[in-house]
């Protein structure tokens, strides 16, 4: 008797035909069984887990290249990898698909997951599939990080000094899918030591300086003229629009003039205020302090 593949085992073989040859160091099964099984990390090493999700009208619109759906997915979560100063190394990705009008397009958007993991070195090792109401894409990354090196939200003192990567502001329409995660620039803020704290901007300015100053129980001051504008962004729209992907970070006085001389890359680097103790509040200059939401 003739066996035949079911149709979910024939679509995930086509999505994932261009992922067969990505390899991750120390990979023992990787596609196709039930987990993905990796070698221990190097010795002084630390695991770094990100998971995320991109959900069709909310991330990104049916129209969208697919292609640029799948680079967005596992970008936004090497975004994460790079505030934690880490070194990504493979990872899961779950597809929610609701029909096979779907599917056929799923065939690119892995061709997007293809390039990307090629680009930035990360083995795509399994997943999974499952039937949803539109068009989804959940990744599960792992990285690793030198030991006790990888900055966190919670270290930031009172005099210590804001910086942030990049410019903000111009997400949409069209950054926001061919961004670039600041992984180069977390790797080497975590290894000279130099943030006291760190995240990746995600949400926007306005959600998530608030969120660091929280975990850290500080105040800030925030210098609005001081802020890196994209071409075409108003202050606004780099406080409250989200989806800049680019580093915010603070470094103690004392280590600002060595980062500044010190920096090696051509993103941009800017200082956009201070930090203060907790009693003095948020000091935003008449912004209002508002992200992205998801449950608004």
């Amino acid at each position: 008797m003739k066996f035949r593949l079911s149709p979910e085992d024939l679509w995930v073989g086509r999505w994932t035909r261009a992922l067969r040859h990505t390899r991750a160091p120390g990979l023992r099964h990787g596609i196709g069984h039930d987990c993905a099984v990796l070698a221990s990390p190097p010795p002084g090493s630390d695991l770094v887990f990100k998971t995320d999700a991109v959900v069709e009208g909310v991330h990104f619109l049916r129209s969208t290249s697919a292609p640029l759906v799948g680079r967005k997915a596992l970008a936004r979560a090497l975004s994460d990898l790079a505030a934690a100063g880490a070194k990504p190394l493979a990872a899961l990705v779950t597809a929610g698909c609701p029909d096979k009008k779907t599917a056929v397009r799923l065939q690119s958007v892995y061709r997007g997951f293809a390039r990307a993991a090629r680009h930035w070195r990360v083995a795509i090792v399994g997943g999974e599939t499952v039937r949803t109401r539109q068009l989804l894409l959940s990744v599960s990354l792992l990285g690793t990080v030198p030991r006790r090196q990888s900055p966190h939200r919670g270290g930031a003192r009172p005099g210590h000094l804001l910086f942030v990567t990049g410019t903000l502001g111009g997400s949409w329409p069209h950054r926001h899918l061919t961004f670039t995660p600041r992984l180069r620039e977390g790797q080497w803020l975590a290894r000279k030591k130099i943030p006291s704290a760190m995240m990746d901007l995600s949400d926007g300015l306005g959600a998530d300086l608030p969120r660091l100053a929280r975990m850290s129980g500080i105040g800030f001051q925030l210098h609005p003229q001081k802020l890196p504008l994209a071409p075409g962004a108003t202050i606004r729209q780099a406080v409250t629009r989200g989806e800049d992907y680019e580093l915010l970070f603070t470094v103690p006085p004392g280590q600002a003039a060595r980062l500044r001389k010190t920096w090696p890359f051509s993103t941009r680097l800017t200082e956009i205020g201070v930090c203060l103790t907790g009693r003095s509040g948020f000091q935003t200059g008449g912004l209002h302090l508002q992200g992205y939401d998801h449950l608004r």
